[in-house]
């Protein structure tokens, strides 16, 4: 009796892993006939300003999609953690653009489970002002292998030249226009890139996005202009005073060196820093020795302690939109810099 139940059990049994493997293979079989269905060019960029550039590359173009890896509301990327979500997103992706110059501390590990995924470095070529700004996890900000990146060869320079190896790089180039233009055209030749090396692919696809590519540079071009205006309104001022600021958080230090506002002091204030009463104290201090009369922080941080210094000194707080989150418009970015544009136009009245 025992042995007919063991031999009924074995059986039962088998059939449960034979059930299961049909099971796997046939819903195999079915994800990859459902993405040969698709037949969409799928697009994933790292956060938002990039994803705006996908957006407006992306418009008007039904086999092409763009999806944000991160939330739309994440910011700045630089102690981010991939999750499980996030890695089967970039699992079905062609190809992933990246803002690049350290910004995606975790570019490694995805380059280490997708070595054959298209990685385009928005960043690349871009002469970066150097960072040693320090994080929540106490280390200054690392530079992840880009070597077989696309048309990427690691070779970030500092403004004087220097190979950036031991320090970080501050990787907020877009918040330049004429650099995030850089980063338009590098993006669309990518994807262009890419697509030429694809048998499958539309060319009409590649024409639409060159066309978008110049649709949207015109737009960046357009509020550069004001920028410029901006730049010799201040230059030609002389009540601004030193023209030197402190900054919260260091992504405005590319638009200060465009209108020509000196960062004295760039301090990095993030939802995980916090400065001690004694710190802010020296800040204080400095403030009133160097008559710095500008304090710069970002709509996406609190105000809290810029408000603090800015009364105890008499400084001028002014806060800035980074461009790092938003509602998924693909005019953000242009919306984020106009409102950047008026803020600074006040100071100057």
């Amino acid at each position: 009796m025992k042995r007919k139940l063991l031999i009924l059990f074995g059986i039962m049994l088998f059939m449960i892993m034979v059930g299961s493997i049909i099971i796997k293979i046939s819903s195999k079989n079915f994800a990859t006939e459902l993405t040969k269905s698709e037949d969409k060019l799928q697009v994933v960029t790292s956060f938002y300003p990039v994803y705006m550039i996908g957006l407006n590359l992306a418009e008007g173009i039904d086999n092409m999609e763009v999806k944000s890896l991160t939330d739309l509301k994440t910011g700045c990327l630089h102690d981010y953690q991939l999750t499980t979500e996030d890695m089967k997103i970039i699992s079905a992706a062609d190809v992933m653009i990246i803002n690049g110059g350290g910004m995606e501390g975790f570019l490694n590990d995805i380059m280490t489970n997708y070595p054959n995924l298209t990685i385009i470095d928005a960043s690349e070529g871009i002469e970066m002002i150097p960072s040693e700004e320090v994080h929540s996890d106490g280390e200054t900000v690392n530079v992840p292998d880009t070597s077989k990146v696309i048309n990427g060869d690691g070779a970030n320079k500092a403004e004087n030249g220097t190979e950036l190896s031991n320090i970080g790089w501050n990787a907020h180039v877009w918040l330049d226009p004429q650099q995030y233009i850089k980063q338009v055209e590098k993006i669309a030749n990518g994807l262009n890139d890419y697509l030429n090396t694809t048998e499958a692919a539309d060319p009409s696809i590649a024409d639409k996005i060159r066309s978008n590519s110049d649709t949207y540079i015109s737009k960046i071009t357009e509020l550069d202009r004001s920028i410029t205006e901006l730049a010799n309104t201040w230059s030609d001022d002389n009540r601004l005073g030193n023209k030197e600021a402190v900054i919260f958080h260091d992504s405005f230090a590319y638009l200060a060196r465009r209108i020509g506002i000196n960062v004295a002091y760039s301090i990095p204030l993030d939802s995980d820093t916090s400065l001690s009463a004694g710190e802010i104290g020296k800040i204080v201090d400095e403030v009133k020795a160097g008559d710095i009369k500008y304090l710069f922080t970002e709509e996406q941080f609190s105000d809290s302690i810029a408000s603090q210094i800015a009364a105890e000194t008499g400084a001028t707080e002014s806060i800035i939109d980074s461009a790092v989150t938003g509602d998924g418009s693909k005019d953000s970015y242009l919306t984020a810099m106009k409102k950047n544009i008026e803020t600074l136009k006040k100071l100057v009245k």
